[in-house]
């Protein structure tokens, strides 16, 4: 059993994270969701600090400000914070100075989750014992008749019962370049539809050209701040294409810049969905776009 000790004595806020999360099964999920990425992230910060590249700087510092909040790791988040509005204002001097301390405390984080997952590094994992591979029957006549009733249900092996897939009612489409926010979200809807992500607006803009696609989507869940190709783009895509008509779309901020909501809002959009957000939200976002268009 883990211990959450270990990460409160360290300052984190698990109960906050939890009133996002729910529970700490869904918390432990996008912990290990938040290693996996994290390593590309810390590249793509040093990357763009590396070339003085503010505005990529910028996004990637917003979403990884986004991440350690959700675990509850809100001193980081709130030294993100600051290089993001730093890097914003093309402040280049201060984010020099303190884009190291960010990253030494990214690593700290990284060994607390680590050590709060009982993940060993690979020198500390033992070697595992070896094993004989099980005999597999062939020959369902050599079975007793209890075993033959357990590979076999309604004339079909079990394995193929298990490999069955759930009849979807439609696609929830995230588009949010953060892949822990996006994995959260699939996780509270994959049971009942097909989620799709997208990492930028540019293959949302692809997925949704396809007629096929976009007739399946029953919510658009769409990121405005992103690299590359960001939400705003996306929108007038939308806009201009009238993708509006049939596609009912949810804007994800986590900006208080209110000239940016309302322009936002000066599309056709079911509403805004401000980070972080919890599981109940965004339900309450998509159900609305299934009461507005279906």
């Amino acid at each position: 059993m883990k211990d959450v000790n270990i990460l409160k004595n360290h300052g984190v806020d698990v109960d906050k994270a939890l009133e996002l999360l729910g529970d700490m099964g869904m918390y432990n999920e996008v912990m290990n969701d938040f290693l996996s990425m994290i390593d590309e992230k810390i590249n793509l910060l040093n990357k763009y600090k590396s070339i003085n590249d503010m505005t990529n700087y910028a996004i990637e510092v917003h979403s990884l400000k986004s991440d350690v909040r959700y675990l509850g790791f809100m001193a980081l988040g709130d030294l993100a914070y600051e290089l993001e509005l730093k890097s914003k204002e093309n402040d280049i001097a201060t984010v020099s100075a303190k884009h190291d301390n960010l990253i030494n405390e990214v690593n700290k984080m990284i060994d607390l989750c680590k050590q709060y997952l009982n993940i060993q590094t690979p020198a500390e994992v033992p070697a595992a014992p070896a094993t004989v591979a099980p005999q597999v029957v062939t020959n369902t006549a050599q079975m007793d008749p209890m075993s033959q009733a357990l590979m076999f249900q309604d004339n079909r092996p079990v394995e193929d019962i298990s490999n069955e897939t759930t009849q979807k009612n439609g696609i929830i489409l995230i588009v949010d370049d953060s892949e822990m926010v996006a994995n959260f979200v699939k996780k509270v809807f994959n049971a009942k539809y097909e989620v799709v992500i997208c990492k930028d607006g540019n293959e949302a803009i692809e997925f949704c050209k396809n007629d096929e696609n976009r007739a399946k989507i029953k919510s658009c869940l769409l990121d405005l701040n992103m690299p590359n190709v960001d939400g705003f783009h996306v929108l007038e895509f939308f806009k201009q294409n009238n993708y509006f008509v049939k596609l009912p779309v949810v804007v994800i901020s986590g900006v208080e810049n209110q000239d940016l909501l309302r322009r936002a809002s000066s599309y056709p959009i079911i509403g805004i969905l401000s980070k972080p957000f919890n599981e109940r939200d965004v339900t309450m976002s998509v159900n609305q776009c299934l009461a507005t268009y279906f």
